[in-house]
């Protein structure tokens, strides 16, 4: 049955929600201050972010759990398979990858630094801090967020789902959600916890699309990257650029290009083209590695009996 939801997860995120979003997670901040809220009024002193964090696990988790019980053998595993799907769907990146690199790409193009520089912050909520010099930064920050927004959204899910069903991705989605919807009030020891708790849950995910990397790319240079980095872990570590390193490493660290080429990123013009062919390369890059991990969950599907 998983192979079968997340075909349907991804057919309907490309062409149900391929333009617009019908998916709201405003819900979830105010769910977050109403359980911070509820656990200040019970422990009222500074340890009651460790409270705060376990409802905001926990109601969602169970709240599950029991429409998964109300369903259970209901019309032939339909309504499983529906919570099933609406999970997932609801942890995926509301803009797909392929139409966010297009989108950007079409600002880019222009040659507006301030233009791609705004569709940063409006799409990348760690962009809105960032001092940008020059627009070669700006491309970098958007390879390396165009990365990591796909593994995050897409292959963490994957993972999580065939390990733990609709509770990995639920509890993932959640993770993700504190990170993004903490601001300057939120009590360090509970920004600490969530940050552990990411690193923890991307471990193996991000060594295996590491190793999709070098199947899908240069298998020689991004293979000897994972090497010396397979066993690095801790809030000092940096997942999005341990990630883009490796996507560098399958693409780039086995392309030449030649002196014409060189000698055309010299000019402005060039240069824009220049990396709106690497950010276009990288995207075809997550394409080949989501149909890799397609093909592997076909054939577990067809000779593993847990799947």
């Amino acid at each position: 049955m998983k192979f079968l939801v997340i075909l349907i997860c991804l057919a309907l995120n490309y062409f149900w929600l391929r333009n617009y979003e019908r998916f709201d997670d405003r819900w979830f901040f105010r769910f977050r201050e109403n359980m911070e809220a509820a656990a200040q009024r019970v422990v009222r002193n500074a340890a009651a972010w460790w409270p705060a964090l376990a409802l905001i696990y926990a109601l969602p988790l169970l709240f599950l759990g029991l429409l998964l019980q109300l369903a259970q053998e209901q019309a032939f595993g339909l309504f499983t398979m529906l919570i099933h799907i609406l999970v997932v769907l609801m942890a995926f990146d509301r803009t797909q990858p392929g139409k966010l690199a297009r989108d950007f790409l079409d600002v880019w193009s222009g040659g507006d630094e301030e233009a791609a520089t705004a569709f940063l912050r409006s799409e990348f909520r760690s962009a809105r801090d960032q001092d940008f010099a020059n627009e070669e930064e700006v491309a970098y920050f958007f390879r390396k967020h165009l990365v990591y927004r796909s593994f995050e959204r897409m292959f963490v899910q994957f993972f999580w789902y065939l390990a733990a069903g609709p509770y990995g991705v639920l509890a993932a989605y959640i993770t993700y959600q504190l990170r993004d919807s903490g601001d300057e009030r939120t009590h360090p020891k509970s920004v600490e916890t969530v940050e552990i708790v990411i690193h923890l849950i991307e471990w193996i995910p991000l060594r295996l699309v590491a190793l999709t990397f070098s199947l899908a790319g240069n298998f020689v240079h991004c293979f000897n990257q994972l090497k010396k980095s397979f066993w690095e872990f801790g809030r000092k570590v940096d997942n999005a650029g341990l990630l883009y390193s490796f996507a560098g490493f399958a693409l780039f660290g086995g392309i030449a290009r030649d002196e014409a080429d060189t000698e055309e990123r010299e000019t402005d013009a060039g240069g824009r083209d220049y990396q709106a062919w690497e950010i276009e390369s990288l995207q075809a890059l997550l394409e080949r590695c989501q149909l890799l991990w397609l093909g592997f969950l076909a054939v577990f599907t067809i000779f593993g009996p847990v799947f």
